[in-house]
């Protein structure tokens, strides 16, 4: 009787998986590297306000100073909130007279959050991590305890 000698053969599936763990080595590497340079490039600090709308006292409450917020989607820290501005939310309502008048619209509030943070200040932009900060532009925020949208308010490069 003969003996089989098996060979290894090589296929399709082996170079996929092959390729998938240096694909994934190299992600590795670029990641330790490469993206984490821009922290060590923040060459300012700043202080933005946030501005949120038609919010209840918990949510109020939940922006405590002193407390780290961070971005809802990508969970960067954006800095500590240094000062928090509550107001009751105002809304236009037509009286009988025919006149529209601003009132108080009870449980609501609008707050704003001033937060500071160091950050990449250059010409063109400002920017916190990956984050790019300009007034106006809408930011969700979060702390361990809140989460809610609003809108930059004001920046201010200190």
């Amino acid at each position: 009787m003969k003996n089989k000698t098996s060979k290894a053969k090589f296929n399709f599936v082996d170079v996929f998986i092959i390729g998938l763990i240096l694909a994934l080595i190299a992600a590795g590497t670029y990641k330790l590297f490469f993206v984490n340079r821009g922290l060590a490039a923040q060459n300012g600090n700043i202080e933005f306000s946030v501005l949120v709308e038609k919010v209840r006292q918990p949510t109020v409450e939940g922006y405590k100073e002193g407390q780290i917020v961070r971005d809802v989607q990508t969970n960067i820290v954006l800095g500590k909130v240094i000062h928090n501005q509550p107001s009751p939310y105002k809304q236009a309502v037509p009286t009988l007279d025919g006149r529209v008048v601003l009132a108080d619209v009870p449980e609501l509030y609008n707050a704003i959050v001033t937060i500071s943070s160091p950050a990449i200040v250059t010409d063109n932009n400002i920017t916190i991590g990956n984050k790019e900060i300009k007034t106006g532009a809408p930011i969700q925020i979060k702390t361990n305890t809140v989460s809610s949208t609003g809108i930059v308010y004001g920046v201010t490069v200190k």
